[in-house]
């Protein structure tokens, strides 16, 4: 049992309910969305949506064996660097809206087993807006470290879908109220590895980071 947790789901020990928010940084609420194992099979990391962390567990023992950050440059929460989501971030939200928010939601592994790929929600969620407003929407490209035991967000590619409609504000559940005109929200993202039987080494969609450049893998996410 965490005891951080509220006493729901079959849980008996915690608080009846959290009303912390969603603000990166305040809240104290979890929000676990997704798995993926390493290539190897021997870690699973789970995303946080909420905490903007990735947890990893022993595949056997089903330890925890690491968390990365992915709000920093060196995926160690709290060490007072700015990782790049932050540069990705809109910057029409106003005064008051917190950037630097990835609020990550699907993940996948690079065949050649360097990195994850996340998917990273936007400004104005199209689903459960009460745990999934984020501020650099787009697909996050993870270096893992330590033989998968953890990583560090490299990369944002960053996507975009402005729209000028009539919504004044979008002001989700325990988030930031929002005054600008992104729209792209990323929900699901899927690597998929091709190779040309005609080379000896795989190849590259032009859609790729450069920092997955030597994955030999096409990315594909979903947009809403």
């Amino acid at each position: 049992d965490d005891e951080t947790g509220t006493a729901t789901g079959g849980k008996t020990t915690g608080e009846a309910e959290n009303t912390s928010g969603q603000l990166h940084g305040t809240t104290t609420r979890r929000d676990a969305h997704d798995v993926a194992g390493t290539m190897d099979q021997k870690y699973v990391h789970v995303v946080d949506r909420i905490q903007n962390v990735v947890e990893v567990f022993d595949s056997e023992t089903d330890e925890a064996v690491g968390t990365y950050d992915l709000t920093t440059v060196t995926g160690i929460k709290g060490d007072g660097s700015v990782g790049p989501c932050a540069a990705a971030s809109v910057t029409d939200g106003g005064v008051n809206f917190s950037t630097n928010d990835p609020a990550p939601d699907f993940i996948d592994a690079t065949p050649d087993g360097k990195y994850m790929v996340i998917s990273f929600r936007g400004p104005s969620p199209v689903s459960a807006s009460h745990a999934a407003q984020g501020s650099c929407p787009g697909v996050g490209i993870v270096e893992l470290l330590d033989s998968g035991k953890t990583g560090k967000l490299v990369a944002v590619m960053r996507s975009t879908n402005p729209v000028a409609d009539t919504v004044g504000e979008i002001s989700p559940a325990g988030g930031s109220t929002y005054t600008g005109v992104e729209r792209s929200d990323i929900h699901d993202v899927v690597v998929v590895f091709h190779h040309e039987e005609e080379e000896s080494s795989a190849n590259v969609s032009s859609l790729m980071s450069a920092a997955l450049m030597s994955a030999g893998v096409s990315l594909f996410f979903l947009m809403m």
